[in-house]
């Protein structure tokens, strides 16, 4: 049976949060407890962490390139993704689905799916913005 408006026996109730995440709320009627906010939208780290991991991609494709489909297409796909900008839908919208087409020329290659994985995912935190 759940008792309302108890104590718990150390006094303090509510959620006791420390790190980084969006915006927060204490619960109402919380006593004691704790909240610890850093705002962590896209912004400029994660848009400064893309341009290295495209670079990571390049070497992989150039590393790989034996195994890859259409190397050469692929480079030029890279090249296009490397000039989008990402705080605009249209810009995610083409790296997304050149990204994609990397992808699908990589023939499960790992450390390359891994990669393009990676910026894929990274430009899906950018929408969420």
């Amino acid at each position: 049976m759940i008792r309302r408006n108890s104590q718990p026996p150390n006094g303090s109730s509510g959620v006791v949060n420390y790190g980084a995440m969006g915006n927060v709320q204490n619960q109402p009627g919380a006593t004691n407890s704790h909240q610890n906010q850093t705002n962590t939208g896209s912004g400029q780290d994660q848009s400064k962490e893309f341009s290295p991991l495209l670079d990571r991609i390049r070497q992989q494709l150039a590393a790989e390139q034996g195994r890859v489909n259409d190397y050469q297409q692929c480079v030029v796909l890279l090249d296009l993704t490397a000039q989008q900008r990402l705080d605009d839908t249209g810009g995610r919208t083409v790296a997304r689905t050149t990204l994609e087409q990397i992808l699908t020329k990589c023939d499960g290659i790992p450390g390359l799916v891994s990669l393009v994985s990676s910026a894929l995912a990274l430009i899906a935190t950018f929408a969420r913005r």
